[in-house]
């Protein structure tokens, strides 16, 4: 019975979660307040970029949707508008660097930062897509833009904490 849980509490998907919960707090507290140009750093879509840069199009997809539904229960949005776009943000960080074998270091960066930038744009998309209003604007460059030039500085530890959060096998402590 123990090693069930100890072998659940060790599996991926429960990092991932705890990790998340983490990233969460940090976009909704410290992030939240930290407003360079006045528009907030998207970490969580950093996250989740770094996930499909660092894994594969589906690693990259549930990572954006289990953070997205998380996202959703903090924002007042209908469920599910942020996990369908985070989904997407994680396809698209692995889509980036599916055609390198073994892309460099600043190209994974690169691809983070555009991915998740991207996302910063299909939200207001999205949000138009089910009826909230005003959301799309010239505002929506900008905050791309931020996210952008934050995805550049915090792509790098995120690609490996999205590395050690879903790598397959964890020891026991044997």
């Amino acid at each position: 019975m123990f090693e069930r849980l100890l072998r659940a509490v060790a599996s991926r998907w429960f990092r991932l979660v705890l990790v998340l919960l983490v990233v969460l707090s940090f976009q909704t507290t410290l992030f939240g307040d930290l407003r360079p140009f006045g528009y907030a750093v998207q970490v969580l879509a950093i996250f989740v970029a770094s996930a499909g840069v660092s894994h594969d199009l589906r690693i990259g997809m549930l990572v954006g949707l289990i953070a997205g539904f998380m996202y959703d229960a903090v924002l007042a949005t209908p469920l599910g508008v942020s996990a369908i776009v985070f989904a997407m943000v994680g396809a698209l960080g692995a889509l980036f660097v599916q055609p390198f074998r073994d892309p460099p270091w600043w190209l994974r960066v690169l691809a983070v930062s555009v991915a998740a930038a991207g996302g910063e744009v299909l939200m207001p998309l999205m949000k138009s897509v089910v009826g909230l209003d005003g959301w799309l604007g010239l505002r929506v460059t900008a905050v791309a833009a931020v996210t952008l030039a934050g995805g550049l500085v915090l792509a790098w530890p995120l690609l490996a904490v999205s590395r050690w959060t879903l790598q397959e096998k964890m020891s026991l402590g044997r």
